[in-house]
Order: structure tokens, then sequence, then C-alpha cells
């Protein structure tokens, strides 16, 4: 099923329509078609993304249908059906997330919307939201203090994983000095870094500063702090760039254990889910 993304019209919200005449008059309550879900948003995930949305003040919905397409306007196709929950109160309804769209592949976008289906079969206009996703690699490595173990020192992001420090597709490595440790680029123009700071969670830190603007680190290197995040902007041979992150989990007495993401997708600094309630103002710089 192929659907336009348009704008949302204001509805009539009932009209009467009547038929015969005298004591036999009869009036049909017209029934409109239900409200798109509120709120449709969408966090990153690895091979997969999730799709968040609010369900309409109504207590007549029986399912939500899920569309994807490679457009933002045109060509959604329907991808899922899901089951609503009963409503009969009117209350607000949340779907954490509503579906799971793991028939994707990294560094791909796609853009998605929902609509709502009422016990009459009757389906709404897609969902007005702009939401859209590049789902990318993340996992979990450990690196060493080079000067104990230098084979496993260093990250390579392209690859996903520990390397030496000498090895050619190393992007950082993991330094110490005087008892502490440091994250340190390879190379000080090809790879840029930048201290995020603290944050509760690994998607804490949903979208990476654009390179090479200003505030990356000159010094090409940023003291471990557990909990932290550091953004990475990888340069290629074409002048482009991939967008990694690190978070620190754990420090040992001799290693680091750190929460990994690389976006996959040239020039594109989407790493992570956008933040709630401000999805407009992340979304758009996604198309600087």
């Amino acid at each position: 099923m192929e659907l336009m993304k348009r704008s949302i019209l204001a509805l009539v919200l009932m009209s009467l329509m009547v038929a015969g005449c005298c004591d036999d008059e009869v009036i049909a309550v017209y029934d409109p078609p239900p409200q798109p879900p509120q709120g449709v948003f969408s966090i990153t995930g690895n091979d997969s993304v999730f799709i968040y949305w609010t369900a309409p003040y109504e207590g007549d919905i029986t399912h939500f249908e899920v569309f994807r397409s490679f457009y933002e306007f045109t060509d959604y196709e329907l991808i899922a059906v899901v089951e609503a929950w009963p409503n009969p109160d009117l209350d607000l309804i949340y779907y954490e997330p509503g579906y799971i769209d793991d028939s994707v592949t990294n560094g791909t976008t796609y853009f998605y919307a929902v609509t709502s289906i009422d016990e009459a079969g009757q389906q709404s206009e897609l969902s007005a939201e702009s939401v859209f996703d590049t789902p990318r690699p993340e996992g979990r490595m450990t690196l060493w203090d080079d000067s104990v173990n230098t084979a496993g020192s260093a990250f390579d992001f392209s690859e996903g994983g520990v390397v030496a420090y000498a090895d050619a597709g190393a992007d950082v490595w993991l330094n110490r000095f005087d008892g502490v440790f440091y994250i340190e680029v390879i190379s000080y123009v090809d790879v840029l870094i930048q201290p995020m700071g603290f944050s509760a969670s690994f998607d804490g830190v949903g979208w990476a500063p654009w390179a090479p603007d200003e505030g990356w680190s000159w010094t090409g290197w940023a003291e471990i702090v557990p909990g932290h995040i550091y953004v990475i902007a990888i340069k290629d041979a074409h002048n482009d760039w991939n967008y990694a992150k690190l978070r620190v989990l754990a420090e040992g007495a001799d290693a680091v254990m750190f929460q990994w993401a690389y976006q996959t997708d040239e020039n594109n600094p989407e790493l992570a889910p956008p933040v709630i309630g401000d999805p407009v103002s992340n979304k758009a710089q996604a198309s600087r």
C-alpha cells in the first residue's frame, strides 16, 4: 500500500444526515475517520529502528499501521500492523516502542509514519512528524594501556574491532600518563575527538557536532572519566566524514571498557535518538 504524506486538515467532528419525514424521521450520525498518532519519533539501533508514538484520545481504535519509505513525502509502504490497547476511558497511552523495525540495513536512511484504524475500518492520515532514522553498528570493547598490551590498545571503528596501535586502520588508542588514562586519536588531521561530558545513558548524545567546526580538541586527546561520552570524527580519502562515539563503562588497573557506536553513512552525524521534546531542531541538523 502506498500513501502520499500530506498536511493534516481540520476535520468536522460531526455532521447530521436526515432521511425520511414526519414521525418516521431518521437521524444518522457521521463517524469521522480517526486522528493519526501523535508524537511519533524513532530511536537508532544496530540493524534496527525503534518506533514510538502516542495514541489519539479515541476509544474505538483497533490497530495501527506502520509505514516506511526511502523518501520523506512519497512512496510510504505498509511494513507492520500493531494491535491497539483498549482505551474506554480515553487515557493517554504511549507505545514505547510501538514497533521495532529489524528489517533495515546499517547506514541506510529510512522515513517512518503511523496511521490509526478504527472499528469501522477507517484509516487516519499519516502521522505529521518528520521521522527518519539511519541505523548504525554498536557494541562494547576493552582497550588496554599501550605499555601493557600494544596489540589491544587501539580501535578501528570501520571494522568494529580492537587492533594494535600501529595498525593501519586504528582510529583511537588508549594511553596512560602519570597514572591517568587518556583516549587519543591516531591522526591529528584525519581523526578528531570532542569530549561531550557525563551522560547517564549511551543515547544521551544523539548527534555529533559537525566536523571540522569549532569545539574539537586541538590536542587530539581527552582524559578518561567514567560515564563520559566522547565523539569521534574520521575523515576518509575523499574528505568525507564518518562519526562515532564512545562512552566509558568501567576503568580498571590496566584497561578501560567502552560502549561504542559508528555511523557508516558518510557525513551523517546521527548517532542516537533525537532529544525528546525537541525533535525538530535536532533532525534539522542532518539536512545541513
